[in-house]
Parts: structure tokens; C-alpha cells; sequence
């Protein structure tokens, strides 16, 4: 499951889930640079890394839907 951070509040990361669900999540569990927007998924070991590929697909066709609502 892919999860977005919504916030960062304190040292702790609001993330939202693919389901909707909500992630309180420590930001030391984190692997890798991150900020709010950034994509992340769980590893086997409980820690969470970010991937970049999926950010980059998700504004990818973010951006392609909003375009799609201009067009004429």
C-alpha cells in the first residue's frame, strides 16, 4: 500500500493511504528525502521508504486530468 504525506507536524508525518486510511507515522521511520507530497510505501523490515516513482506517476496523471479539464 502507497501512502502520501499529507503533513508534518513535530516530528511526526500524516500520512493518507490509498484506502483513505489515516498513518501516524514517526518521521525517523522514513527512509530516504521526503516532504509533504511525497509518496511512501512500508518495507519487510516496518520502516517506510519514498518512491519516487510512483510521486512522479501520480503528478503525472494529476497533472494530465487537470489539463484534460481545461481543454477546449
Amino acid at each position: 500500500m502507497f501512502y502520501s504525506i499529507d503533513r508534518i507536524v513535530e516530528e511526526v508525518a500524516f500520512c493518507i493511504g490509498d484506502d483513505e486510511e489515516v498513518l501516524l507515522l514517526s518521521v525517523d521511520r522514513i527512509i530516504g528525502s521526503y516532504c509533504e507530497g511525497s509518496v511512501i510505501r512500508e518495507t519487510d523490515d516496518g520502516l517506510y521508504t519514498v518512491d519516487t516513482d510512483e510521486e512522479i506517476r501520480r503528478r503525472s496523471e494529476n497533472f494530465a486530468l487537470a489539463e484534460s479539464l481545461f481543454d477546449e
